[in-house]
């Protein structure tokens, strides 16, 4: 049995974060995580698919959204034909939040900040009911493929694709709503990929962390007055995560806004991390342990835009 690679300063980082529970972080880092769906209803109605895959003997719960399932004892959801039809999307759970949170209603114009492969998009297009504008934004010519792949897959008829780096754009004050799930040093792919940890190091952590910055200045400038933003991550570093946050926010033109998930434990923002000590407000921030939701590690944070 293939074991996960764990290095040794991820260890004796997260032993400070975790405390008391760095045991129960650690084994759950070493599991495979659970399979989950989102359900296209772009395409059809979610109550429809889930009684046609039940039907298969497919064990389906609902989690906390009427499109998003938890799957059991099913090895390969993406070679069913309802997969191949773009009825479904196989999505990890966590990483369905960002998304929710931002709330996008019908109408609205929309940035998908760093997008490809288009799994939050489609997320997006579904909670719009297809209507509104999606901009999707990925600067990487594979990436930016699939991403197209899964919009004519999953009948994105409201998403048009832009192959560009978001730091190239020029322009302010477009959007009323915007995702960035930024690239980042990937620690929670640990429970998919038990290699995923190999080429991490501090210094990868901080060379995200400040193109991470750079991104979330970019994509506040893209934001309506008033307008709402989520990022999110799937890494728990500090440095990622509440440090990223905490520039902008002294930026003084955004504000943090409290989120809340039905059914779904997170645990408050860090208010200090190394002696540091992040802006006020921080704790509005949702972090996501492996250990708490059987679930990826992720992190997210909504902010309004308060000043142009």
């Amino acid at each position: 049995m293939k074991k996960t690679f764990i290095p040794q300063e991820f260890k004796e980082k997260y032993s400070k974060i975790m405390g008391k529970e760095n045991d129960a972080f650690f084994e759950y880092c070493q599991i495979k995580m659970p399979k989950s769906i989102w359900v296209n209803s772009l395409k059809i109605k979610p109550e429809i698919l889930v009684k046609e895959l039940r039907e298969k003997g497919w064990k389906l719960e609902k989690l906390f959204h009427e499109n998003a399932y938890s799957l059991k004892d099913v090895a390969k959801p993406g070679q069913s034909e309802q997969f191949k039809q773009g009825l479904f999307n196989v999505q990890e759970k966590s990483s369905m939040l960002p998304v929710i949170a931002l709330n996008p209603k019908k109408g609205e114009t929309v940035l998908d900040a760093t997008s490809a492969p288009g799994n939050k998009t489609l997320q997006l297009s579904c909670l719009m009911n297809g209507t509104g504008k999606i901009i999707c934004v990925e600067k990487n010519v594979q990436r930016f493929r699939s991403l197209n792949y899964n919009v004519i897959k999953f009948g994105m008829k409201n998403v048009i694709t832009k192959r560009m780096d978001l730091l190239d754009a020029k322009k302010k004050n477009l959007f009323d709503k915007v995702l960035l799930d930024a690239p980042c040093s990937s620690e929670g792919l640990v429970r998919k990929d038990f290699d995923a940890l190999k080429e991490w190091n501090s210094e990868l952590v901080e060379k995200k962390s400040e193109l991470q910055k750079k991104l979330l200045e970019k994509s506040i400038q893209l934001l309506k007055l008033n307008g709402e933003l989520v990022y999110s991550t799937c890494s728990l570093s500090p440095e990622e995560n509440e440090e990223v946050i905490s520039t902008a926010i002294e930026n003084g033109n955004a504000e943090l806004v409290s989120i809340k998930f039905n059914g779904f434990k997170t645990r408050e923002g860090l208010k200090e991390y190394n002696d540091k000590k992040f802006a006020r407000g921080i704790e509005k921030c949702a972090r996501i342990y492996p250990q708490d939701n059987d679930s990826q590690a992720f992190f997210v944070a909504k902010i309004r835009k308060t000043a142009t």
